[in-house]
């Protein structure tokens, strides 16, 4: 599994459209999937959840889990 240095839900963000290289039918129903999972919305983070070291780690394991580590 690649190491990631992401420390916030932006740069996750930021890595998986990255990593689905301008597939963006792809990137709406991820971005869903990992809300209903983690309570986080990866495209506009609220400012309290988006450096929370605990959530950017929950979201990566749930990313992890749909097949998108980073």
């Amino acid at each position: 599994m690649p190491v990631t240095t992401a420390t916030t839900i932006t740069e996750v963000f930021e890595g998986l459209q990255r990593q689905l290289a301008g597939n963006n039918l792809s990137l709406g129903p991820i971005c869903t999937r990992v809300m209903l999972r983690t309570g986080v919305n990866l495209k506009d983070p609220r400012y309290d959840q988006n450096t929370d070291a605990a959530l950017v780690a929950k979201v990566l394991a749930a990313l992890a889990d749909m097949g998108h580590a980073l």
